[in-house]
């Protein structure tokens, strides 16, 4: 009779077991789908995209950022998950945002493009962005970017820092401003420091004019203009607007001598581990996202200049025979430092702009 015991209390503890293996094989997460569920379930593997950027949410870069999130995390079915840091959360410059997104520390940001250049003594030919005047509009600028001169640049610059490079966007075009006076010609700035970033060319036109360049780092750029530190700057419309520089400048000239030319930067390695599919997804995304910053920042320039003039900045914008005084200064800022970008590269690049 014991006997007969054990053996029912055997059957029924194996039962319960192959029960409770049934119900943790049905569970959420599992390969085997519950009956009528036909989606095909993935691995679960979710990739990381930390994107760091240094300007507010009202900025186009933000703006562009949140619609490269939507798409990405609609087409790739969440599989690639993005975070945004923005107004300077992760890095307080350029050249710091650029080198975190080498070291992963970052996976998605965008520099100037002579950040670029200036993280590796063989990347001297993304000067070329800064030279004044020499790319005059977006429409000559967005054809030299998208052409094969372009394309053998971003090449060089990932075999060199072991990053992937997207074709860029210009956040807007570069004016000049002070709290002095209207700037009317280049001589209304003469004798004042005016802060450039650390591109030579930015420097040399400041100079060009009679003006002290002053490059500071532009986290601390706001600080500087209300303490006096320098006396105006040199940025793009839209950040004028943004970063709330009309609180501390009064005059602004729209002497438009070149973009802040911005790259898209991924990390190299986090890149590399993506799945082949998800690679395809990504440059898809990617350069779908570069078109939608060119939009963006187009459309910004204008509404940027009249929010200037609405917040109580004095604009001045020129006529052509005005204009053409920065124009010379500028062109003859071309010609001393090609050396910068290279001189055969720069005559390179006149001969495609030329045709």
């Amino acid at each position: 009779m014991r006997r007969k015991v054990y053996l029912l209390v055997s059957v029924l503890l194996i039962s319960v077991l192959l029960f409770a293996g049934c119900s943790k094989s049905s569970a959420p997460g599992a390969h085997a789908a519950e009956e009528g569920n036909k989606e095909v379930v993935s691995d679960g593997k979710v990739y990381e995209l930390k994107i760091s950027h240094l300007t507010t949410e009202i900025d186009p870069l933000h703006i562009g950022y949140e619609y490269l999130n939507d798409i990405l995390t609609e087409r790739t079915n969440g599989r690639i998950k993005v975070t945004i840091y923005g107004n300077k959360q992760l890095a307080n410059s350029d050249r710091e945002q650029a080198e975190m997104v080498q070291n992963g520390l970052a996976q998605l940001g965008t520099t100037p493009a002579f950040t670029l250049a200036a993280m590796n003594a063989d990347l001297k030919e993304w000067f070329i962005y800064d030279y004044p005047y020499l790319m005059p509009d977006t429409k000559i600028l967005y054809d030299f970017t998208d052409s094969e001169i372009g394309d053998e640049m971003r090449a060089e610059a990932e075999e060199k820092l072991n990053i992937k490079v997207y074709p860029g966007f210009p956040l807007g075009w570069v004016k000049i401003s002070s709290n002095s006076k209207p700037i009317l010609e280049p001589a209304d700035v003469k004798g004042l420091k005016i802060r450039t970033t650390s591109s030579e060319m930015y420097m040399e036109l400041v100079k060009s004019f009679g003006a002290s360049p002053t490059p500071v780092n532009y986290g601390e750029l706001f600080t500087a203009l209300q303490q006096g530190t320098v006396d105006g700057m040199m940025t793009t419309t839209s950040l004028y607007e943004s970063d709330r520089f009309y609180e501390v400048q009064k005059y602004m000239g729209a002497i438009d001598p070149f973009t802040i030319f911005h790259i898209p930067l991924v990390n190299g390695e986090w890149y590399a581990k993506l799945p082949d599919d998800l690679k395809l997804i990504f440059d898809e995304c990617m350069n779908e996202y570069v078109l939608k910053m060119r939009e963006l920042e187009d459309a910004k320039e204008i509404t940027a200049k009249e929010a200037m003039v609405k917040y109580g900045m004095e604009l001045t914008e020129y006529t052509p025979e005005q204009k053409q005084k920065f124009v010379d200064l500028g062109l003859e800022v071309v010609d001393n430092m090609a050396h910068v970008a290279g001189e055969d590269f720069v005559a390179k690049v006149k001969e495609f702009l030329s045709k």
